[in-house]
């Protein structure tokens, strides 16, 4: 079937499901599974009918790998098309760790460098408490 005969055909199946969907839905629903349906048939109608307008229309317009045979030039494109993109794929993700891996080490640099500050300097703040008769006793700091 082409895809103006399936269009007409959703076009033609929203008619009667509208109708239901619509017709019902003023009268209300006495029952859980009524509301259901009658749901159902308003928006499978209004689905079906703007689906069967799109594609009377517009169309697909493209063939798709699996709708074609296996020596179908569209299969190859396709499987270039996929290697191509894994290849640069992994290229930009091995620029984009060389450069995170250089990123880490500087700042690893930076660190170990802060770190060696800050303990020069809690030495001399330990001496300077030491030189004012402060004693370290199990980790806290108490007179002598």
């Amino acid at each position: 079937m082409t895809n103006k005969k399936w269009a007409i055909l959703l076009i033609a199946v929203s008619i009667p499901l509208s109708y239901y969907g619509f017709s019902n839905f003023e009268k209300g629903a006495s029952d859980p599974l009524e509301a259901i349906l009658i749901s159902l048939g308003c928006t499978g109608g209004i689905a079906c009918f703007f689906g069967g307008l799109y594609m009377f229309f517009k169309g697909r317009g493209e063939i798709l790998a699996s709708q074609t045979s296996k020596d179908s030039p569209i299969l190859d494109k396709t499987t270039n098309k996929k290697q191509k993109v894994n290849e640069m794929a992994k290229a930009d993700t091995s620029v984009d760790l060389m450069k995170r891996e250089k990123e880490l080490e500087t700042r690893r640099k930076e660190l170990e460098s802060l770190l060696a500050e800050v303990t020069k300097e809690e030495k001399a703040v330990e001496k300077e408490l030491l030189s004012k008769g402060w004693v370290q006793k199990n980790g806290s700091w108490g007179i002598k």
